[in-house]
């Protein structure tokens, strides 16, 4: 009985020494900080001293590490967090002092050492988070909200070094910041306004695009749409996942609600989009398609030229030209908008004479006839001239077609003059 409880004294001795043995290195710790804080307040500082500095933060790191390491360690948890967070807050500020000053700087380790102290205090903030008058929560948590902007440093710096893994890791821990770090409290909701999230996004999608890592871009795309100085880019990116995964629904879906968004803004997406109804004669599809562009803009310029390209290949030809019209009036340099217009006068042109073939007219019934052939031709004059005089240079695109209508209507002058500037 007496020897049982000499072996059960003698346990508890040894567990009463243990707790204060690892507190005792965090006490150690301690003391060494205030050394390390004054010397890095002061700027005057010789190769010994700083020699002598660099060996104390060494042996400060490791003992923190050793009782942070320790399940026994308990009262002084939260200095010992808060101990390792500084020591690496100062090893960071050291080298971000050196890029500044725009001395070859080792940026790995400056984003190594910032991770480290943002994770550091954040431990700390958790180990006295139930305390009643928490030590360290005021001046870790300022620390905190003013690090996040060397988070998109660090992505800057990776990127311009070629290290595009680093790179898009350190944008991802810039946008994931507020949810990360309890410790900010109520300031999380006002790091989530910042509106660079959106240029952070954007970067994350470009560099994970040129590596072909399809899902980080899908992830980060609804963000990065919203940064408007690159939102055209973001959208073809979109685009272009889609097609390289050959998922052309996705890219129809995705296509339609960027045009639809802003029509007038996207006009060489709706093309891409009519010109494949097309290919795969989907003409009601795409007529369907013009429809919804103009319920949301009936002056969109794209809108009005759309549909007409889709009455025009159902050979609707005076639908297709109250649509081009609409198309000129709503831009009267739109160029193609009056090329189109007068192809459908000329086909109706065609199309008449072509029919003329199929009847028995007298002479008289001949030419009456022959002049309705003449007034398509004619009504096409125009919208060429209007093309001619938007594209003076461009006149492979008019001359052939002015060429056609003064051969039909008879103008020897004019129809030479056209032949001369298409050199025939």
């Amino acid at each position: 009985m007496i020897m049982k409880k000499l072996i059960c004294a003698a346990a508890l001795i040894m567990a009463a020494t243990s707790l204060p043995a690892q507190d005792k290195l965090v006490t150690k710790a301690e003391g060494n900080m205030d050394e390390i804080q004054n010397f890095m307040a002061n700027k005057e500082r010789s190769q010994k001293e700083t020699d002598k500095m660099n060996a104390m933060m060494e042996e400060t790191m490791t003992l923190v590490t050793t009782a942070i390491s320790s399940p026994e360690t308990k009262k002084k948890l939260a200095s010992a967090w808060n101990i390792k967070g500084n020591l690496h807050k100062f090893t960071f500020s050291a080298l971000l002092d050196k890029i500044i000053a725009k001395e070859v700087t080792d940026t790995a380790k400056l984003a190594e050492n910032l991770y480290a102290s943002l994770d550091a205090k954040e431990k700390c903030y958790l180990a006295e988070k139930d305390v009643k008058e928490p030590k360290f929560f005021m001046a870790n948590k300022l620390d905190v909200v003013n690090f996040r902007q060397y988070i998109a440093y660090c992505g800057q710096f990776f990127y311009q070094n070629g290290q595009m893994d680093k790179a898009i890791d350190a944008y991802k821990r810039w946008l994931d910041y507020p949810k990360t770090y309890s410790i900010l409290g109520s300031d999380a909701a006002q790091l989530e306004q910042d509106e660079m999230k959106y240029q952070i996004a954007f970067n994350i999608c470009l560099l994970s695009y040129n590596r072909k890592d399809y899902k980080t871009v899908m992830e980060y795309m609804p963000i990065a749409q919203s940064y408007t100085d690159q939102k055209n880019i973001a959208q073809q990116i979109l685009m272009q996942c889609h097609i390289e995964q050959g998922d052309t629904a996705a890219w129809l879906a995705a296509g339609k609600k960027i045009v639809l968004d802003d029509p007038n803004a996207n006009e060489g997406i709706a093309q891409n989009l009519l010109a494949y109804y097309f290919n795969k004669g989907q003409f009601d599809t795409a007529l369907a398609f013009t429809e919804e562009i103009l319920a949301v803009d009936a002056e969109s310029r794209i809108g009005n030229y759309s549909k007409g390209l889709v009455f025009m290949n159902n050979k609707d030809y005076e639908k297709a030209i109250a649509a081009f019209d609409h198309a000129g009036e709503v831009d009267p340099t739109f160029s193609d908008a009056f090329y189109n217009a007068g192809v459908c006068y000329s086909n109706m042109g065609y199309n008449y004479n072509e029919s003329l073939s199929q009847k028995k007219m007298t002479p008289a019934q001949n030419k009456i006839e022959i002049e309705k052939v003449k007034d398509y031709y004619a009504k096409a004059e125009p919208y060429f001239l209007k093309v001619r005089e938007l594209e003076p240079d461009n006149s492979d695109k008019w001359a052939s077609r002015l060429r056609t209508v003064y051969y039909i209507l008879g103008d020897k002058a004019k129809e030479k003059e056209m032949n001369d500037i298409l050199g025939e």
